[in-house]
């Protein structure tokens, strides 16, 4: 695959902690910090763990949208894939993102044989897989597997994949780990226990305590990794760049502004300009994307 260097993706992960409000001023659970600490410029650091899960047979009810209107305030980005939880909240809405790429400038995000290599907009396609007891729905842009999408070789699934929470990743001690290739869950260090200290489900995503944007952090590496930095290497793996500008790569999370009090994070018009400019945004709450 020849590398796109004129061609630049925007990923921004918002890490939103709510509690009823956009603009929540309480902390958030101290059971998703795993710890706080200062980094060596000396800026205060929060470590979350995003573990999500998808609730046990629910469904949002289907709502009829409104037709986008800008000036209106009322905008709607299309061509956005709905997929049912794959291997981990935050890996399975980056595949949505990507997904969304696919379908609309950049193609090469998705290139197995499903749906004439166009990410379809649902994951039903390849069903779901029982493993441990578990029935899981599959999604090879989220976590690859042996057989799913004409795939002849261990994927994510095999190699990391038990069972929510845990920390038995079945390739350690077995045989040798693939390598990274088609998934977001690759990339992003999701359910990669013996790796990255993940248990199945969990990705984990580091945050400025005083609402700041961090920037593409790799700090952490090698003994963890930033799921915003590890989108990052899933998008360059599929040959496109990443914007860069003032010195940093222009992939961040951030807590919200007004989240513990802070008074410069991410507010509604940063959000509301970003679908504008036709670029999803993955938003946390409360230990789910």
């Amino acid at each position: 695959m020849s590398f796109k260097k004129n061609v630049y993706v925007v990923i921004l992960l918002i890490i939103l902690f709510s509690f009823g409000s956009l603009f929540a001023q309480q902390r958030i659970d101290s059971k998703y910090i795993v710890r706080t600490f200062i980094d060596e410029e000396g800026n205060s650091i929060d470590e979350i763990i995003v573990p999500g899960r998808p609730p046990v047979n629910h469904r949002e009810p289907v709502v009829d949208l409104p037709d986008p209107f800008v000036s209106d305030a009322i905008n709607i980005l299309t061509n956005v894939p709905a997929f049912d939880w794959s291997f981990g909240c935050s890996a399975t809405s980056a595949a949505m993102m990507a997904g969304h790429y696919d379908n609309t400038i950049f193609p090469e995000m998705y290139t197995g044989p499903t749906n004439g290599g166009v990410m379809p907009m649902t994951n039903a396609i390849w069903g779901s897989v029982t493993i441990n007891g578990e029935v899981r729905k599959q999604c090879p842009l989220s976590a690859t597997r042996n057989g799913v999408d004409g795939r002849t070789t261990l994927g994510h699934v095999d190699d990391y994949w038990h069972s929510y929470g845990s920390s038995n990743d079945p390739y350690y001690g077995n045989w040798t780990q693939h390598t990274y290739d088609d998934c977001t869950s690759d990339y992003m260090g999701t359910n990669q226990y013996q790796n990255f200290g993940n248990t199945d489900g969990a990705t984990t995503f580091y945050n400025y305590t005083n609402g700041a944007p961090l920037y593409d952090y790799s700090g952490c590496e090698p003994a963890q990794k930033d799921g915003t930095h590890g989108l990052r290497e899933f998008f360059e793996s599929r040959g496109y760049a990443i914007q860069y500008s003032g010195g940093d790569y222009q992939n961040y999370s951030q807590y919200i502004y007004g989240y513990n009090g802070n008074t410069i994070g991410f507010t509604y018009n940063q959000f509301k300009a970003e679908i504008d400019a036709g670029r999803p945004v993955l938003i946390q709450v409360e230990g789910h994307t």
